[in-house]
């Protein structure tokens, strides 16, 4: 029977203002979206073109957390199904379909890829950003949910 065994919150998905939240079980791991770029509707205005879009949207961030926080409580009660059916965005990675993952510290963020083989697809590469302050979670989750095919550089093997 599939249980969770880990969760890793606040990582950044292929941009920086996509953001999932990680449910690590024995079976995969299941990428749930907290937010995305298309949760919000881009006014191109004045303040958009002088200061960048990035900037601009500074004002509305207390909106965007709002929805992340809505989407949190709602996935509480989900089972794993409901939790990949309920975004079009939720993905997951079946460790079977691993073939390495590789997680690697930097001096601001980390990043952690996934590398993905399977018979009818090509192999593929999913990159993610996490906090610094989240590499030893998910250092730890990952050695719990895939020792066998994690890689790291070795001078981070040990912290």
């Amino acid at each position: 029977m599939e249980k969770v065994i880990g969760f890793l919150g606040q990582v950044s998905g292929h941009t920086y203002d996509t953001i999932y939240d990680f449910v690590f079980t024995n079976e995969k791991v299941i990428a749930v979206i907290v937010q995305h770029p298309s949760d919000e509707i881009h006014k191109l205005g004045v303040r958009a073109l002088l200061l960048g879009g990035r900037l601009a949207k500074g004002k509305n961030r207390p909106g965007r957390m709002g929805i992340a926080e809505d989407r949190r409580r709602d996935y509480e009660e989900k089972t794993f199904d409901e939790l990949m059916a309920s975004h079009r965005f939720n993905f997951e990675i079946c460790y079977n379909n691993v073939s390495s993952v590789e997680i690697t510290r930097r001096f601001f963020k980390s990043h952690l890829k996934f590398r993905i083989s399977r018979p009818s697809v090509p192999v593929f590469t999913i990159h993610f950003t996490l906090a610094k302050n989240q590499f030893s979670d998910a250092k730890q989750l990952l050695g719990l949910a895939l020792r066998e095919k994690v890689r790291m550089p070795r001078s981070e093997e040990r912290g």
